[in-house]
């Protein structure tokens, strides 16, 4: 069964549809614009050619298959982290944390790859099964704390990054550690390694994996029946539950399946870029996917837009500090202007709306809803 989205009764927005389209693109594109304008002060600030970083950083992550390869390893976890948050703010909850549900994902894949024998066609599917599964199931806990005790999600997120962190290291020094100095597990078998498509980077199959599943999430949120539950709730919680949706369930679906997401971000840099589980290997991606899922405005498609601009700043952010001895934090801080102008923009949409809300009278809070502002309210 499906439905479209036409055939409710949500406001349609005025427009043609040319405008209706690039309306979305405004905030994002001026946020990226502005914070480039600011980076080229900086560096100029620093002594050096602005047009002449910039050219540099784009030659250094696009032109070539060396550095394009490169780009696209680095834009992959962030695909699969951005999509993750983003399906999450898109139904009002703030899972945040991805980085904690990429670890178990990853210790679960990397667990699955060297203990398991397995025929070479099921044991990468098995580790990525696995890798779904663990970060399901951390995502699960912030999930029924908020629907059965309502324990906003937000500070339990933030508390169980950590506590991946530690249960993780915990797991692959002490209980599963490989033989030798280096703290990690055993490396995976070869048959559950995903297949490598460059001699200059870790490119793997894991990319076309993250592709399909912004293009399988974009389909779902489009033509299903849940997929417009989950927007619904995100719009206006009570609303959905006062319109007999069950927002309990669609909460606890919801930041399930942004787990699973997110554990695949795990499985793909053990099974694709390191062959083993290493502890603390990750440099942020799960926090990284925060800023990608803002920049897209939550929309599958605009995360993998989003995530190769940050991977593609990344890449070159290196070629950078090699041949101008240019800082790779410029890098870091192009993205924080455009976080910080998007979460300007999100603050004063969430007033507007806040204010309208008062105006209008608000009811009752639904089942699972906590107060206060959610991502949607922007």
């Amino acid at each position: 069964m499906s439905v479209s989205e036409s055939e409710t009764s949500l406001p349609k927005q005025a427009g043609l549809p040319g405008m209706r389209i690039l309306k979305p693109l405004a905030g994002p594109v001026l946020a990226v614009v502005i914070s480039f304008v600011i980076g080229g002060l900086l560096v100029a600030a620093l002594g050096q050619d602005p047009v002449a970083v910039y050219r540099l950083l784009i030659e250094g992550s696009l032109v070539g298959w060396a550095n394009l390869s490169v780009t696209l390893q680095m834009t992959t976890p962030l695909i699969f982290t951005g999509l993750a948050v983003a399906l999450s703010f898109r139904s009002g909850i703030w899972n945040i944390g991805v980085e904690g549900q990429m670890l178990m994902g990853a210790l679960a894949a990397g667990i699955v790859g060297y203990a398991a024998d397995l025929p070479p066609l099921l044991h990468a599917p098995a580790c990525i099964l696995a890798a779904a599964l663990g970060g399901a199931l951390w995502a699960a806990i912030p999930a029924l704390l908020r629907v059965y005790l309502n324990v906003n999600e937000l500070v339990i997120c933030l508390m169980l990054n950590p506590t991946a962190l530690l249960v993780t290291g915990y797991i692959s020094t002490r209980v599963l550690k490989a033989p030798g100095p280096t703290n990690k597990l055993p490396d995976i078998a070869d048959a559950a390694r995903l297949t490598n498509y460059s001699i200059f980077s870790q490119l793997n199959t894991g990319i076309f994996i993250a592709i399909a599943c912004c293009v399988a999430i974009a389909v779902f949120n489009r033509v299903t029946v849940r997929g417009y539950e989950w927007k619904l709730i995100g719009l206006n919680s009570r609303f959905a539950h006062y319109g007999g949706v069950n927002v309990r369930r669609n909460v606890i679906g919801v930041m399930l399946v942004s787990g699973a997401i997110g554990g695949l971000a795990g499985a793909e840099q053990v099974l694709g870029v390191y062959g083993a589980f290493y502890d603390n290997f990750s440099p942020g991606y799960g926090f990284d996917g925060i800023a990608v899922a803002m920049l897209a405005h939550s929309h599958p498609i605009g995360v993998m837009l989003a995530a190769f601009l940050f991977g593609a700043l990344d890449s070159g952010s290196s070629v950078l500090q090699m041949q101008m001895g240019i800082s790779k934090y410029l890098v870091q801080v192009l993205q924080f202007i455009v976080v910080l102008i998007l979460a300007a923009q999100f603050s004063f949409g969430w007033l507007d709306r806040h204010r309208k809300r008062q105006a209008a009278g608000a009811p009752a809070a639904a089942p699972g809803e906590q107060p206060g502002p959610t991502p949607a309210d922007r």
